[in-house]
């Protein structure tokens, strides 16, 4: 089996013979620079993961064939002019740290132009929304048969080229999205649901967690199809870009599974396997609140002036402090916890990590709220 290693030795011998200096290519958490006139990213981890599959030398080939055209060739580049984006221009969720480790990677006076996912503006780790660890980019997708999708993120250059601002860009990107949104799987088919209640997003394309965030009625109108009818408020996991897992926060069961899925399952294996596809460890409640900041493609006020926001969730925690909510279990012991107090019949735990959260939020909300 290929390691990461010769994979990369292999991309920059091919590069290499196409004229692009060895070092001008520099690996840098599981993507590989390469640096020119252009600065462009190749995601060899995923690349990787795909090459290791490939049944045969010929596959390899076509693969690393596919990866000059993108990388070399500029295919997967961002497109010069404005209008060619096409469909292609979509917003997307990063981790903050995410975000930084991008820009520096970039040449002066370059920047990755973002926002957080209630339209903040950077730098976000001064604000509330480092509370999510969250921030929106834009990209161009790129897709060729035999790679795996490309997202190519627009930088300030590309803005000023096109001379469009960030803001209206964010809004053409939000509206392909939607359309995008509306073209896949009827509401119906939006959630697959687990026999606790716990539903998982069924898009799959990797912007899953930027349509639940974004566009948080695709939450609200989400339906167990066993028709039972859960209290409490929305909670919601961004595990990885293609996978959200929703319950509700007296959903005692539903919390569980979330847990067990994000941290056991996702969040482990994105260690194990160094794959970087965990989005975020912190479960999240939705809430309606009143907003007066200025307009924003993503600050979509209802009539009477209020908001959907996201905030860090724990069992009772601000703003609501409402009674009757669950934890959701971080670890093995405290999933079986709450497992075996439901099969005894007994009062479901609620975690002490919960409750560190909990106090964590009560001095948030003192900056936020006060």
């Amino acid at each position: 089996m290929s390691s990461l290693a010769s994979f990369v030795d292999r991309l920059k011998d091919a590069f290499e013979a196409a004229g692009v200096q060895r070092d001008q290519c520099e690996l840098d958490s599981g993507h590989l620079v390469v640096k020119g006139d252009t600065v462009r990213v190749v995601p060899v981890t995923a690349l990787h993961a795909q090459y290791a599959a490939c049944g045969d030398e010929s596959s390899r080939n076509k693969l690393i064939g596919a990866t000059m055209d993108a990388f070399v060739e500029g295919a997967a580049d961002v497109p010069s002019v404005y209008t060619d984006c096409g469909a292609r221009l979509l917003p997307q969720l990063w981790p903050l740290h995410k975000i930084v480790a991008r820009q520096v990677t970039l040449p002066n006076g370059f920047e990755l132009p973002h926002c957080g996912i209630h339209g903040e503006q950077p730098p976000l780790h001064s604000s509330a929304v480092e509370a999510n660890g969250l921030g929106v980019v834009l990209v161009c997708e790129y897709l060729a048969e035999g790679m795996p999708a490309i997202e190519t993120p627009v930088l300030s250059n590309d803005l000023m080229r096109w001379g469009v601002s960030f803001v209206d860009v964010l809004q053409r990107a939000l509206d392909n999205l939607r359309a995008r949104t509306k073209s896949g799987p009827p509401a119906e088919n939006r959630w697959e649901h687990h026999p606790t209640g716990c539903g998982q997003s069924s898009w799959q394309d990797r912007f899953d967690a930027a349509r639940i965030a974004l566009f948080p009625k695709l939450l609200t109108a989400r339906k167990r199809p066993d028709g039972v009818a859960e209290a409490g408020g929305h909670v919601v996991a961004f595990a990885t870009p293609s996978c959200v897992l929703a319950s509700m926060s007296k959903n005692a069961l539903g919390l569980c599974f979330m847990g067990d899925t994000l941290y056991l399952k996702v969040a482990a294996g994105d260690v194990q396997a160094r794959t970087n596809q965990l989005l975020s460890s912190v479960p999240l409640r939705l809430l309606k609140m009143r907003d007066n900041e200025t307009s924003h493609p993503l600050r979509q006020a209802d009539a009477k002036g209020f908001v959907w926001k996201w905030f860090p969730y724990a069992p009772g925690g601000p703003p609501l402090k409402s009674p009757g909510e669950f934890s959701v279990p971080v670890d093995q012991g405290e999933v079986d916890a709450i497992l075996n107090a439901a099969e005894a019949g007994k009062a479901v735990p609620v975690s002490s990590s919960a409750g560190l959260l909990l106090l964590l939020l009560l001095l948030l909300s003192l900056l936020l709220f006060c």
